[in-house]
């Protein structure tokens, strides 16, 4: 699975081509079909981009759900209904949708957020709003351990 890390602006020019970071384009699988798949985030302002393989664990996550429950409905619409294939072109530049960057405001420079398997794309003052926003929420906090517990 492609692990996603670090971050990186990047312009976008006038027919709204980006640079895919070299570190991500290094985390996809070298098939000819070299291709993210992208989706507006469900709770932050930007969108959130992954492999398909990653994909494919959230559709999985999505049809256990119940069928005919609210969460399969919602999750389905906002997540597989709006994705999109975006191939990489030889230069390693992909088109954001034009919808999808007046959705999260992008315009201009595009700056990828490392998130692990997955990634945002977010206008880079969004993000440093939303850091700084993070960042204070965390201080003075006790936050469980990332390698359980200690005796």
């Amino acid at each position: 699975m492609a692990l996603f890390i670090g971050t990186h602006e990047n312009k976008i020019d006038r027919k709204g081509r980006v640079s895919l970071p070299a570190d991500y384009r290094a985390e996809l699988p070298t098939e000819d079909d070299r291709a993210i798949f992208i989706f507006p985030s469900l709770y932050i302002p930007a969108l959130e981009a992954c492999d398909k393989a990653q994909l494919e664990l959230h559709s999985q996550r999505i049809n256990a759900l119940d069928q005919f429950s609210q969460e399969e409905a919602y999750f389905s619409a906002q997540i597989l209904a709006e994705a999109r294939k975006i191939s990489i072109d030889g230069d390693g530049r992909i088109v954001l949708p034009a919808e999808f960057m007046t959705r999260a405001n992008i315009d201009g420079k595009a700056l990828f957020v490392g998130g692990g398997p997955k990634f945002h794309i977010w206008q880079p003052g969004a993000y440093a709003e939303h850091r700084e926003i993070t960042q204070k929420a965390l201080t003075g906090r006790t936050l469980p351990s990332l390698t359980g517990p200690t005796s």
